[in-house]
């Protein structure tokens, strides 16, 4: 009786220390996040731009955005911002 009381102890020792799931790494979040939807709208707006203007896109604690817009042409910079602030809200 007292062998298999022991065995039975190891064999929970075992399986207590066994890889469970892993609670370091956080979560992944589902598809088709507000962050993955606003990042494709983005490279659609940099797809209508004819030139070379870049926009840096940046998120605030309160989960508004802004963003800086810089390039050589002043019309494609001033319509790269209308299509943000219609895209992404003011």
């Amino acid at each position: 009786m007292a062998r298999f009381t022991t065995a039975l102890f190891m064999l929970l020792f075992l399986f207590a220390c066994s890889k469970g799931p892993d609670f370091a790494s956080p979560p992944k979040p589902p598809d088709g996040t507000k962050e993955e939807q606003y990042r494709k709208e983005l490279d659609e707006v940099k797809k209508t731009i004819k030139g070379e203007v870049k926009i840096k896109l940046k998120k605030d604690g309160k989960g508004s955005y802004s963003w800086e817009i810089a390039g050589k042409d002043a019309q494609e910079i001033l319509k790269a911002n209308d299509t943000l602030r219609k895209k992404l809200g003011d």
